[in-house]
């Protein structure tokens, strides 16, 4: 009780403040290129920052923990920081800071939410503001507290809370600061519980809003990897709209997103690969409204794990610097999002058309496991690649030959630009359209219904002497599937799963199903539903169904079920449906 009139009284005084507040007193700066640093990150800024502002960078996200500006209560000490400041300024650089920290002269672990002193940590985000209002205009509160960055005992609840106290902080400091709620992944439904905890106890007390989706970013690079990517926007809007309606529009960040290449045998073709990524993200991140992305990160630290940075610890660039170079470069500072295309056989590429800084520019790329699309154009245009960079000229009426690597291409025809606006207001076309549906499929005669199995697709099909088929799964082998986003809509929902499955040997077959929640305590969100399926003896198909009270598919880790064998022989597994009625 005393917290929650704690937090009502912080959250109603904003609200005289919050009138005060304008966006357009921030920065008009639109730039969506920006770098996230480890802290062991902060310690040579001096050699990143240059390069990353030579690269076209334009943000860096990066602030020093609470107790290195105050390791005693009333004891302040900015050095660190305003050299931090002083470095991104000149080079051109935003700060978007993190507040985060225990107290500092408590023995509470490093991580642990500040709950036992709210006065401290609200006065902490008070200087810190004042101090460097004119420099740092975004405040996000905490680093992925629904996930490690947390002693594992607070809640959404405490993180509505300890937000509430550093938005009203913020704000009486800077009234135009932006105060920017974060998780872990993408977690849409530990974003849902902070917000309506904040509205119960008087106003959502957040500007923006922060993910960190790397394991949907992990699917990039696989088949039909970019469709829950492209509708993260989507599915946090809906959120929004379910639990702050006046927050709809609400800045959604990607503050933290990357791909360690650090354990890949082939550093060459790990490089290639990651660049290609890199580049989807940025593109796919613009097109679906996301505000800012920041790869993480700059540069390999001496101190952490190397395998993230655009360049290694000794500075030198991999692949992935290149590509954000040429694709900043191509596009340019502020790129305004025109609309899609759906090129190649069968609509199955992805195409982005932008208005950068001269004219449009299309990114376009083959979905992976096709092997060959093409695009070509009534007129001569330019084209460029990531891996060599330079502007060459494609000749009216010549194919382009798509690749797993994005492509840019400049003076585009001004009726493939018509067309690409036309459908900017239509939702993505890749993997369909499923809204009005009450089943989806899949099964392996490529008959998918939105039903996505995820990873690389290796396991083989197997053909039975009666002519069906189906994947065969080796024994104890997992398989993870994601739901299409336009049938599995945000909140927690009732869903009946069914298998079919046949036996391919003697022996125990037999297996548990994994489902997505609606976590609230930043532990997994995926729950075992208790319910054993022992496959009979049967040598013909035979099918399981699970039912699910409290299913919430939003893909956090990138997938919504997994089956889970377990002492399991192997099996053909022949179709997996998800249904919103019984079957």
């Amino acid at each position: 009780m005393k917290n929650t009139s704690f937090l009502a009284l912080m959250v109603s005084a904003l609200i005289g403040v919050t009138a005060q507040s304008s966006a357009a007193q921030i920065s008009d700066d639109r730039s969506p290129w920006g770098i996230s640093s480890s802290s062991s990150g902060m310690s040579n800024v001096r050699e990143w920052m240059p390069r990353l502002h030579d690269a076209g960078g334009t943000s860096a996200r990066l602030f020093p923990e609470w107790r290195g500006l105050e390791p005693r209560s009333g004891q302040w000490n900015w050095s660190r920081a305003d050299a931090l400041v002083q470095t991104a300024e000149k080079n051109q650089l935003r700060i978007n800071a993190i507040l985060m920290g225990s107290v500092p002269w408590s023995s509470e672990k490093a991580h642990t939410f500040p709950m036992s002193d709210l006065n401290a940590w609200s006065n902490f985000v008070a200087q810190s503001v004042a101090h460097y209002k004119e420099s740092i205009h975004y405040w996000e509160v905490w680093n992925e507290g629904n996930g490690g960055f947390n002693d594992g005992r607070h809640t959404a609840m405490d993180y509505a809370k300890l937000a509430a106290a550093a938005y009203a902080a913020a704000k009486n400091s800077d009234p135009t600061a932006q105060v920017g709620l974060t998780t872990a992944s993408f977690d849409p439904a530990y974003l849902y519980h902070a917000i309506v905890a904040q509205k119960q106890s008087g106003t959502p007390a957040f500007d923006y809003l922060c993910i960190h989706p790397y394991e949907i970013a992990d699917g990039i690079g696989y088949p039909d990897g970019e469709v829950p990517y492209l509708w993260m926007t989507s599915l946090l809007r809906d959120v929004l709209k379910a639990s702050a309606p006046e927050k709809a529009n609400t800045e959604i960040w990607i503050t933290e997103i990357g791909r360690n290449i650090a354990k890949r045998k082939n550093q060459p073709e790990a490089e290639r690969e990651a660049a290609g990524v890199l580049v989807k993200l940025y593109v796919m991140a613009i097109a679906q409204g996301i505000r800012c992305v920041q790869w993480f990160e700059a540069q390999d630290p001496a101190r952490e794990e190397p395998g993230f940075g655009l360049l290694k610890r000794d500075g030198a660039p991999r692949a992935s610097y290149e590509a954000f170079k040429v694709m900043t470069s191509s596009l340019g500072r502020a790129p305004k999002y025109l609309g899609w295309i759906a090129p190649g056989q069968g609509g199955r590429s992805f195409g982005f058309v932008f208005q950068g800084s001269a004219a449009p520019v299309l990114v376009a790329w083959k979905a992976v496991g096709d092997r060959e699309q093409s695009i070509a154009f009534p007129q001569d245009v330019k084209t460029r690649s990531i891996s060599e960079g330079e502007v060459t000229t494609l000749t009216a009426g010549k194919p382009l030959r798509l690749e797993d690597e994005p492509r840019f291409v400049m003076d585009l025809p001004q009726a493939l630009v018509e067309e690409a606006s036309a459908n900017k207001a239509r939702i993505f076309p890749w993997g369909g359209d499923f809204s009005q549906t009450k089943i989806v499929s899949t099964d392996w005669d490529n008959n998918k219904r939105g039903i996505f199995q995820t990873g690389s697709h290796t396991n083989p099909k197997i053909t039975f002497p009666d002519g069906s088929s189906g994947l065969l799964v080796s024994a104890n082998q997992g398989t993870q599937f994601y739901v299409h986003p336009s049938f599995a809509s945000i909140g927690a929902r009732r869903y009946f799963v069914r298998i079919t499955v046949r036996r391919v040997t003697p022996g125990n077959v037999g297996m548990n199903l994994f489902y997505e929640i609606f976590d609230t305590q930043g532990r997994t969100p995926y729950r075992n539903t208790g319910k054993w399926f022992g496959v009979g003896n049967d040598d013909g198909w035979q099918t399981y169904t699970w039912e699910l009270n409290d299913a919430y598919f939003a893909k956090m880790w990138g997938y919504d079920i997994s089956l889970g064998p377990e002492q399991s022989q192997a099996f053909a597994l022949g179709k997996v449906e998800v249904s919103t009625e019984t079957f």
